[in-house]
């Protein structure tokens, strides 16, 4: 009886360790792992921390083929990469750059307000944090569709802004270029030290309606294309936009910003591993104040990338095909040894 016991608990104990290990390292390890390769802001003077979150777009209930399945798996992504970026780099503020959700313009009133649940159950922010909220084309239209009011003014009720701390130094404007050449100022600091546009749609990108509305900032802050990159636009002639990104050869950008230097625009990836790209993440930025009496103003940014979930999806598939192929090959073998001792 022993020995039958031994022999089920090696034909069966040995996968479900396997099994137990995968889901450990999908759910919990591998974002672990990741975030200790995150590069690390120096506190040089007084610096705000904010994590920018770009195009997560929570599925809707109208176009996805695996219903509440997926639904749950793309939620469980985004909180856990969104909970390992809060723990890491300790924010005091949060901003949205756009399309929160998939399905902004196509859903109905139910299933709108059933997305703001899980979306404000995903990205909790903690007391005393400030939070930003702008409306990208899924939210509210304007790409290529008409902008609808109803959906924006649905979205503004809903997402309120909290720049309780943040006003105090900043001026923040937002601006959708889809629609005008306006700016809508979010804060407006007496002494602020820095100017800042936040913007759906990259703001020095070619192929996007370009205006004026924002060479007097000093950081733009956009999203939409899905893939991170840095712009430079040089003020002076030849009034050059120069081109980066964040890599694994160069993860951290820290750049000088004020009205005699470059205007910068951060453009962040989507946190989402549904939008068709390989790399997903959070942003994660960091505005100092300097010790040279507080006379410059430095941005320190960094992405803080996610794990592969079709890696990890893929990783799945194999491990239960070996646990299955694993239990078919023993209890085979076992038949075979009973059968020839017969």
């Amino acid at each position: 009886m022993r020995t039958s016991a031994n022999r089920r608990a090696y034909i069966y104990g040995l996968p479900a360790l396997l099994l137990a290990f995968v889901v450990l390292w999908n759910e919990s390890w591998s974002y672990w792992w990741l975030s200790t390769q995150w590069p690390e802001h120096e506190e040089n003077g007084r610096c705000d921390r904010i994590i920018i979150v770009a195009d997560p777009q929570l599925i809707g209930y109208r176009n996805e083929k695996y219903g509440a399945i997926a639904r749950w798996d793309s939620d469980r992504y985004l909180s856990t990469g969104y909970g390992y970026a809060k723990w890491r780099f300790r924010p005091n503020a949060v901003i949205f750059l756009g399309d929160l959700f998939d399905e902004g313009l196509e859903s109905n009133d139910d299933e709108w307000h059933e997305t703001y649940e899980r979306f404000v159950g995903i990205y909790t922010i903690d007391a005393g944090d400030n939070s930003i909220y702008i409306a990208g084309d899924n939210d509210i239209g304007g790409e290529s569709e008409i902008i609808s009011e109803s959906r924006r003014n649905q979205f503004n009720n809903n997402f309120r802004n909290n720049v309780t701390d943040l006003k105090n130094r900043y001026s923040f404007s937002e601006t959708y270029l889809f629609e005008n050449q306006n700016l809508k100022h979010l804060t407006k600091a007496q002494v602020s030290i820095a100017k800042i546009m936040l913007t759906h749609v990259p703001y020095l990108v070619e192929g996007y309606k370009h205006t004026d509305v924002g060479l007097n900032m000093d950081l733009i802050l956009s999203a939409h294309d899905h893939t991170t990159g840095i712009y430079e636009y040089q003020r002076s002639a030849p009034r050059a936009v120069l081109f980066t990104r964040v890599s694994d050869a160069s993860p951290m950008y820290i750049k000088t910003i004020g009205p005699s230097e470059p205007l910068i625009e951060l453009q962040t990836p989507t946190c989402s591993y549904r939008m068709g790209v390989y790399s997903m993440g959070y942003g994660a930025l960091s505005i100092c104040r300097l010790n040279d009496g507080y006379r410059s103003t430095q941005v320190q940014y960094s992405v803080m990338w996610l794990p592969s979930r079709f890696a990890q999806l893929f990783l799945y598939l194999f491990t239960l095909i070996s646990c299955a192929s694993w239990i078919l090959f023993q209890t085979k073998c076992r038949s075979r040894r009973y059968s020839w001792l017969m």
